[in-house]
């Protein structure tokens, strides 16, 4: 896809950054808020070992996900035009976001099912991962290794040369 410029960018790749968190948002919320106040009661019963693991496993797999994101990332500057950058780092930002969106609704379910608050602080781990990439014009071009014109044009959000 061709961006008209980067304000059209940011503003895609950002409808799909927090669409992707609002739901899970919602659910664990809610999850938390029934939990504490003692109405919700465990579908599954689970022991320690169970819920260690599990948790252990999304936070990992999580880190995992969240480190690759940042590796492959770091190999846009690479790429020959801006336009290759952006449509390169959409797709890439898409997998990690959908991937992230998977782990907070595990997170989420298992909320549910098992009624324990570590699931909920896990999703806040994921969140915490997130927030760290949570994408900025600043950030996508240093990211993308913008000098000069470029860069400026970039950040004051002209038209992108095509």
């Amino acid at each position: 896809m061709q961006y008209k410029n980067s304000q059209e960018f940011l503003r895609r790749l950002n409808n799909l950054f927090n669409g992707l968190l609002a739901f899970p948002l919602l659910v664990v919320g809610f999850g938390y808020l029934e939990i504490t106040s003692g109405s919700w009661q465990p579908m599954v019963e689970s022991s320690n070992a169970l819920v260690f693991s599990m948790v252990a496993g999304i936070g990992i797999l999580a880190t995992w996900l969240s480190l690759r994101f940042k590796r492959e990332s770091r190999k846009l500057a690479l790429l020959l035009t801006l336009q290759d950058k952006m449509a390169a780092y959409y797709l890439l930002a898409s997998f990690y976001y959908w991937s992230a969106f998977g782990l907070s609704m595990i997170s989420a379910i298992m909320l549910f099912l098992v009624a324990d608050l570590a699931f909920a602080v896990v999703y806040a781990y994921i969140l915490f991962w997130m927030s760290l990439f949570r994408p900025t014009l600043k950030s996508l071009a240093d990211l993308f290794g913008l000098k000069g014109e470029e860069r400026k044009n970039f950040l004051n959000k002209e038209p992108l040369d095509n």
